[in-house]
């Protein structure tokens, strides 16, 4: 049916055009991996740059100044706070009844209310349980040499 010589030409054609394909995609993969080295150098030394403008300590000063704020507004302030006469406004809702047997309807409208002292939030509270927490378990996970 088919001609051995043709049969070779087409095999051999065939062959040829899969390893040369093998070739170019392979150098392909190669200028693509060269370049993502490149782009990782890069950005190591956009890293080490910004790395350096920055002190090493930035961090820790601004979390422990947090600390230290949220400690004062939760044991000093409550102290200090009506000892000097502080003013404390508090937003709360007044409600006036409904009149004349339902004529006049209910009415809610938003009061401030003058107090003087400290008010001690919720979420007050909760940061800093979150703090006591976060440094009890640091300093349970620290490595003891």
């Amino acid at each position: 049916m088919f001609n051995p010589e043709l049969i070779s030409l087409l095999g051999g054609g065939f062959v040829g055009f899969l390893f040369r394909y093998l070739a170019e995609k392979r150098d392909a993969e190669k200028e693509n991996f060269n370049r993502v080295l490149d782009i990782i150098d890069k950005s190591k030394e956009v890293a080490d740059a910004a790395a350096s403008r920055v002190p090493i300590n930035a961090g820790k000063i601004t979390r422990r100044l947090i600390v230290i704020c949220i400690l004062f507004s939760s044991v000093l302030a409550p102290f200090i706070a009506p000892f000097f006469g502080i003013k404390t406004f508090i937003e709360t809702n007044q409600v006036n009844p409904e009149a004349l047997f339902g004529l006049i309807p209910e009415v809610s409208k938003k009061v401030f209310v003058e107090l003087y002292g400290f008010v001690y939030t919720q979420e007050m509270k909760q940061t800093l349980v979150a703090i006591v927490g976060f440094y009890f378990g640091s300093a349970s996970a620290a490595r003891k040499t």
